[in-house]
């Protein structure tokens, strides 16, 4: 046998065994998919959706981030006023006066409101952002979080 017949046998072996032994990884995404229903109003990533869904979602998402800083700073007005955090009741009655579009999407679900919000906790959250991650209040900042991260928030692990 010649130099170049071996080298091209080898080259052909190597060639039908990634193509043939290679299996395609698993997709991350389908994984970590929420295994319960989630809200339509929460906006995070949907894992395993269209790409077309996906870009949606980050228009909801970008939209939701403002009014959430909105409502921040609504609640910190409130708690400048008082010298203390206001309770559900008192932010409603606040939203009442200033901000109906806010009080639509509390009245609607998709923001959820703790009774009495702690300066150093949880002001406020996403729907259904224990289930698959969502946007949140934590201590006055207005960030994204994953489900685990907001479970422990709210004190479910």
């Amino acid at each position: 046998m010649n130099r170049f017949s071996v080298l091209s046998q080898l080259l052909v072996v190597c060639g039908l065994a990634i193509v043939c032994g290679c299996k395609k990884a698993k997709h991350v995404a389908a994984e970590t998919q929420a295994t319960e229903p989630v809200d339509d109003r929460n906006t995070n990533f949907r894992p395993g959706a269209s790409v077309l869904k996906n870009t949606v979602q980050a228009g909801k998402r970008t939209a939701a981030m403002h009014d959430f800083e909105q409502l921040k700073t609504i609640i910190y007005a409130i708690e400048l006023d008082n010298n203390r955090m206001p309770s559900k009741d008192e932010i409603r009655a606040d939203l009442t006066l200033n901000g109906q579009n806010l009080l639509k999407l509390i009245d609607a679900g998709a923001i959820v409101l703790p009774e009495a919000p702690k300066k150093d906790g949880l002001w406020f959250y996403e729907v259904d952002a224990e289930k698959a991650g969502g946007i949140v209040v934590f201590q006055g900042n207005v960030s994204r979080a994953t489900a685990d991260e907001v479970k422990k928030l709210l004190g479910l692990n």
